[in-house]
């Protein structure tokens, strides 16, 4: 046993040491500017959804946007790369970045903010891959499976209220991360380009915030009524947002708030901290 978590621990070291390298340093930018094409098609998907044509305003469909494209392939590939050498990245700063802290409470909040991130892009570059290698991915029927699952199990509904409760947590702080303007830390720029870029993520971390706040209140909402198909992703997220009174006005400014923050996303490949 304890040989087999020194062999994790090694295997985690050394991984968050091959992150720090120079090469993978330039792949994690080029990370940032496929995570923000991602927001901008979504944006652009959730516009359409709003002029009242079809299409499926996730990752899924923005990536399949993609894929259909002249070089859509090729394109995915370097997407699928990108966004894993970024998720490397951010293991090695939960591993190395959270020891810059002296207090333990800060050190473990950093450290589980940048793992919670590797998962996230780990699974933006597993998206690109399945879809560069010819497959297709439907977020919202996999939401809805996984809350299916989720019900069938012991303790399952309770579960899925926790996981809804702590995506509407994550909501939350996207909106005060936009708002008080923390994301500001992550970057070194200065002059004009400062200003446009505050202004970027400030209006696309608070939309981001709000569409996360929806989904994880779909979530609780189909634990509440025993219905899996109510959890539907960040799609039907912001398909809820659009059936609300003025929700064509309402979809619309989240929809231009998340093509700010795909902006932002690719100004944070220049500007952004490494």
């Amino acid at each position: 046993m304890g040989n087999a978590s020194q062999g994790a621990n090694r295997a985690v070291s050394e991984a968050a040491s091959a992150g720090r390298s120079p090469a993978v340093r330039v792949l994690a930018r080029a990370g940032f500017v496929f995570i923000g094409l991602v927001h901008i098609l979504v944006g652009a998907i959730a516009l359409q959804i709003d002029r009242g044509q079809g299409g499926e305003a996730d990752q899924s469909g923005a990536i399949g946007t993609l894929a259909s494209k002249p070089g859509g392939g090729l394109l995915l590939w370097a997407g699928a790369v990108a966004c894993a050498a970024l998720a490397l990245w951010m293991v090695s700063e939960a591993v190395f970045g959270a020891r810059s802290e002296t207090e333990t409470r800060k050190k473990w909040r950093k450290a589980a903010s940048a793992a919670g991130k590797a998962v996230i892009f780990a699974f933006l570059a597993y998206t690109f891959a399945v879809f560069a290698s010819g497959g297709s991915k439907n977020s919202s029927q996999s939401a809805s499976d996984f809350t299916a699952k989720l019900m069938g199990v012991p303790a399952g509904t309770v579960l899925l209220v926790v996981i809804g409760l702590a995506i509407i947590a994550a909501g939350a702080y996207y909106a005060y991360r936009g708002i008080s303007r923390k994301f500001l830390k992550d970057l070194q720029v200065a002059g004009t380009a400062r200003t446009v870029v505050q202004w970027l993520g400030t209006v696309g971390y608070a939309a981001k915030g709000v569409v996360l706040a929806v989904v994880g209140v779909l979530i609780i909402v189909a634990a509440a009524t025993a219905d899996p198909s109510k959890s539907s992703g960040l799609d039907g997220g912001l398909k809820t947002l659009g059936a609300q009174p003025y929700g064509v006005f309402l979809l619309a400014a989240i929809a231009a708030g998340l093509i700010c923050y795909g902006v932002y996303s690719m100004a944070r490949a220049r500007y952004g901290r490494f």
